[in-house]
């Protein structure tokens, strides 16, 4: 055995249990960040690959005969609509129905079963059964042409 290595070991035999604790903890703590740090680079990429497939682009008439190329992401709208039912507040307790509308109004209504099913493939939940519980007559009569 190398003495070297030898002494080494009689250090660490030598220690404190708080000393090698400490140690421990380091070591762990390293090892975490270095995984965390993986874990939300995936993540990212993960966003992002799916941010590009949700986006679609169509055109809006604008009179005349000219158009303009409108593009819309799905999951930031379904994001915006799970949000202001489920995340709106700390504790869970209300709803932003206002919010909800204005971001399925942003959809056009050829595209509203892409928006539910990227709703149900974010969430695992669905889109018209969410507004149809969270939204009150009134609101969802702003919206209801677009799902027939």
């Amino acid at each position: 055995m190398d003495p070297k290595e030898n002494n080494i070991q009689k250090l660490w035999n030598d220690s404190p249990a708080l000393v090698k604790l400490a140690v421990y903890g380091a070591g762990a703590f390293l090892l975490y960040r270095v995984g965390k740090k993986a874990y939300d680079q995936y993540q990212l990429k993960q966003r992002l690959k799916q941010y590009q497939q949700n986006q679609i682009q169509y055109q809006v008439n604008t009179g005349g005969g000219a158009g303009v190329t409108q593009t819309i992401n799905l999951a930031s709208v379904a994001g915006e609509v799970y949000d202001s039912f489920y995340n709106n507040d700390p504790f869970g307790w209300t709803e932003d129905e206002t919010r909800a509308v204005n971001a399925v109004k942003t959809v056009p209504k050829a595209f509203i079963p892409q928006l539910e099913q990227t709703y149900l493939q974010l969430y695992g939940k669905d889109l018209r059964a969410d507004l149809l519980g969270f939204l009150d007559s009134d609101e969802w009569n702003v919206i209801s042409s677009l799902f027939n």
